[in-house]
């Protein structure tokens, strides 16, 4: 009687697994949507090899909804440090870069890397514009032409350093115009 208990309780926990499995199994992985009409768009077919197996990973940084209206308003880096990861040359990925833009795939935002000091990453944001790649109602970007935002920089017109001796305060211009830059050499 004991060993028919066991195999009750065995067949009522494999039971619940099943259920669990079957509930569980149509869930799919995370993946990237690309839209048949994306794939058959002629904006699409006109991308290199390179673009196109980029392509997803910079429709993968939007975590959410396909349909979501907020998709083409969100601004996500992709760093060279990244394409590096999935096997891009850096100038491979500056090309991919260029032909995404110039496609209407993507809009750029924000120019880093060294015009930013390196402190900063490229920012950009999905765009619809290749839906009328081939069209006159195409609008044509550029990234070469792109500029990237300015930044205010703060300017030390003067430094004011403070001496142990009696806290005499010093002012130190620190502004040298050209001529006066050539005299001191």
């Amino acid at each position: 009687m004991l060993a028919s208990s066991r195999r009750m309780q065995s067949a009522m926990v494999n039971e619940k697994k099943n259920k669990y499995k079957k509930r569980h199994s149509d869930k799919l992985p995370p993946f990237v949507a690309l839209t048949w009409g994306m794939l058959n768009s002629q904006a699409y077919k006109n991308l290199s090899y390179a673009a196109a197996k980029a392509l997803p990973y910079f429709l993968g940084k939007f975590k959410g909804s396909y349909r979501d209206p907020q998709r083409y308003l969100f601004e996500f880096p992709l760093s060279y440090r990244e394409a590096e990861r999935y096997k891009f040359s850096p100038s491979t990925f500056h090309k991919v870069i260029r032909r995404l833009i110039s496609y209407g795939f993507i809009d750029p935002v924000e120019k880093g890397g060294l015009r930013s000091d390196g402190k900063s990453y490229n920012l950009f944001k999905l765009s619809e514009r290749w839906e009328q790649y081939g069209t006159g109602a195409f609008e044509q970007k550029d990234w070469e032409c792109f500029f990237p935002r300015l930044k205010p920089r703060a300017t030390p017109k003067s430094e004011t350093y403070s001496f142990k001796k009696g806290n005499k305060k010093a002012e130190i211009s620190t502004s040298i115009s050209k001529i006066e830059a050539v005299e001191v050499f």
